[in-house]
């Protein structure tokens, strides 16, 4: 590459517009919610203590799962498979699959870091931040 052709590279990309706070916080949901989830982990807003309850989801479909008991000791690392539905929603199950007889879907919304997950069981939804990576080291 030349160094006129370099510097037009570099004067267009400089003009190309800065993404607003807007469109960073922009609400994710269904399929694409669910993607964004991958790769990265789940830390739920509602307990007293930081990393209480946590879901690691890699991009291969394992789930790695941690809950603190009541006495504050970790313990053991759940694993299940998670999916996503062919409507959007995502499924968490022992079994191979959204059709798994032990399946549990959710309806994920995303807005920055913020995550909603809408369970058919409960009349709220559940919140969770959302963490980059695996910062708990499932």
């Amino acid at each position: 590459m030349t160094e006129f052709a370099l510097v037009l590279a570099i004067l267009a990309a400089a003009s190309l517009p800065a993404a607003t706070e807007n469109e960073e916080l922009e609400a994710l949901s269904g399929r694409a919610a669910v993607e964004k989830l991958a790769g990265n982990t789940l830390e739920e807003d509602d307990s007293a203590v930081s990393g209480a309850h946590i879901i690691f989801l890699k991009p291969n479909g394992i789930a790695r799962m941690r809950e603190h008991g009541t006495q504050g000791k970790s313990q053991p690392v759940m694993k299940q498979r998670w999916t996503i539905s062919p409507d959007g929603l995502l499924c968490v199950s022992e079994g191979k699959g959204p059709q798994a007889p032990d399946t549990d879907c959710a309806r994920i919304s995303i807005s920055g870091d913020r995550v909603e997950m809408s369970v058919p069981d409960l009349d709220e939804p559940l919140t969770a931040r959302l963490l980059p990576g695996n910062p708990y080291k499932l």
